[in-house]
């Protein structure tokens, strides 16, 4: 990653160097002397479309403001809108802070003929679209029909499409365990909508075990009701721990009356 400290110190460095003050640069790059202050104290730094500006400025090439050989000719080529080479997600996650999103985007799809796993796109995710990381994951999910696969990245994928691939996935299949690992990402009511789906396609409440502990307890004691109701007391040993004991109960009750 970037030494901003470092790099807080190669600006001061230079804008000295040719007799300005804070103010004055400040001037010449159209923005506030904050600014300023705050790259040379370290607490941030220019992005992408300020280096090229300071580079001409102080007659320096963008690898001595930044200190790093390695991102520096993607920041030039970039700058200089000139085709990017040797780009690894090491790199893009180095060079991201000071990147534009769709600059990031870019370069990740530059190299998206590599293997791209969840793992390297959790480690720029903040600097990506909604939409980027929805159709990775879309992809990603498509290509390993396994929800473990998107797991570093489940907490920036869009609800709308979880509940999409989620959806898709329970139409080809009734057996929970599928979902098991993401259920905790999942709203409430699309966990109960499963739970009663599964229920209808299976007749079968240890069918709900996987995610029994996720489901609401209205909607448990309801399919419960409805389960008792159609089989009486036979077949949901695996989930009994979870169920309300009233409705157990008032259906002995109800059924020795």
């Amino acid at each position: 990653m970037f030494d901003m400290n470092q790099i807080g110190k190669n600006i001061s460095n230079l804008r000295k160097s040719i007799g300005i003050t804070q103010m004055d640069l400040a001037d010449k790059l159209g923005i506030s002397f904050q600014a300023i202050s705050n790259w040379e104290r370290g607490i941030s730094m220019p992005d992408i479309s300020k280096l090229g500006e300071l580079s001409s400025l102080f007659h320096v090439s963008i690898d001595e403001i930044l200190g790093n050989q390695k991102t520096s000719d993607i920041a030039k080529n970039l700058i200089e809108d000139q085709p990017v080479s040797d780009v690894t997600m090491e790199k893009i996650e180095e060079i991201a802070p000071i990147l534009y999103t769709e600059q990031v985007e870019t370069l990740v799809e530059h190299i998206a003929e590599i293997e791209i796993n969840a793992d390297s796109i959790c480690s720029i995710a903040p600097f990506l679209s909604q939409d980027f990381i929805d159709k990775f994951a879309t992809n990603l999910l498509e290509k390993t029909h396994s929800f473990q696969s998107i797991m570093p990245i489940m907490p920036f994928i869009s609800q709308d499409i979880l509940n999409e691939q989620i959806s898709k996935v329970f139409s080809e299949t009734d057996d929970l365990w599928t979902f098991h690992s993401i259920f905790p990402f999942i709203d409430q009511s699309v966990i109960d909508n499963l739970a009663y789906s599964c229920f209808e396609k299976t007749d079968d409440l240890n069918a709900l075990h996987p995610i029994v502990s996720y489901i609401s307890k209205d909607t448990l004691n309801h399919i419960v009701a409805e389960s008792l109701e159609k089989h009486g007391l036979i077949g949901f040993n695996l989930i009994m721990p979870f169920i309300d004991s009233k409705i157990i109960e008032d259906y002995i009750l109800k059924h020795q009356a």
